[in-house]
């Protein structure tokens, strides 16, 4: 149990983010504000720290799930120690000036305290090989999606012509897409491994996988596309289903919610 609270801790960052506005400050005619090199660096670090921390977990209970607790304690006191940092140096930046990311760094001491007591849990079986690896590029298609879309190629391509509420939740999936909302999800499904869990983890990479084809279907838009299957984030696709084939294949393994 205390392994599964570990996880949703640790994205507890990314799923909060996803879903409420991020601030607006806006820009004005005179020279903007900036951060200093130190704070860029402090604060970049405690949120990919963040950003990572549910793979990190994920992970070592897949593969080193009896050292679990040491692990994921060491890899969570980091970020914590990162996220500490924060409130020693502050960012000053267009929005007024911040000190200290309250959110990551609880989450973060969240996190260490379940690793800790993971130790109470009674002991997971050993993941089958295959079946850990199956987790494993789940999570590594979700990331490496995630990854793509803050690169400079990020919207070539082609997409449809949506309007009203349609482009709006467009816009959400795509701001989720880029928080690590959806890595999220597959690191909760890799540490359940098995189970309805599990498999409601992996068949939830299916909105964003199908979301902008349906969307263009349902609601007519017109689109620049040669076919509907170049709107299909195949990525997730491919993660779906190799995460519900993982979960059916782990059955005789005790989930992390269970153990």
């Amino acid at each position: 149990m205390f392994r599964l609270l570990a996880v949703l801790a640790a994205v507890t960052p990314a799923v909060l983010a996803s879903v409420i506005p991020g601030e607006e400050c806006g820009y004005f005619g005179y020279r903007m504000p900036e951060p200093s090199a130190l704070a860029v660096v402090v604060y970049s670090a405690a949120g990919w720290a963040a950003d990572l921390l549910p793979v990190a977990l994920a992970l070592t209970g897949l593969w080193l799930p009896r050292r679990f607790p040491l692990v994921g304690a060491a890899v969570s006191g980091l970020v914590l120690l990162l996220g500490g940092l924060t409130y020693l140096v502050p960012y000053v930046s267009i929005c007024g000036t911040t000190q200290g990311l309250g959110l990551v760094t609880g989450c973060a001491a969240a996190a260490t305290a379940a690793c800790l007591l993971a130790r109470r849990d009674a002991g997971p079986r050993r993941v089958p090989a295959a079946v850990a690896a199956a987790w494993t590029t789940v999570i590594g298609l979700a990331l490496a999606r995630s990854f793509t879309l803050w690169g400079p190629d990020a919207y070539l391509g082609c997409f449809p012509d949506l309007t009203d509420e349609w482009a709006s939740w467009w816009m959400r999936l795509d701001t989720s897409e880029r928080l690590g909302l959806w890595v999220a999800v597959a690191a909760l499904g890799a540490i359940l491994v098995s189970g309805r869990g599990a498999t409601a983890a992996a068949v939830a990479l299916l909105v964003p996988a199908l979301y902008t084809p349906l969307a263009a279907v349902l609601s007519g838009a017109a689109h620049d596309c040669s076919s509907l299957a170049e709107l299909v984030a195949w990525p997730y696709v491919a993660a779906a289903v190799i995460g519900v084939m993982a979960a059916r294949a782990a059955r005789d393994v005790t989930p992390a919610g269970r153990a």
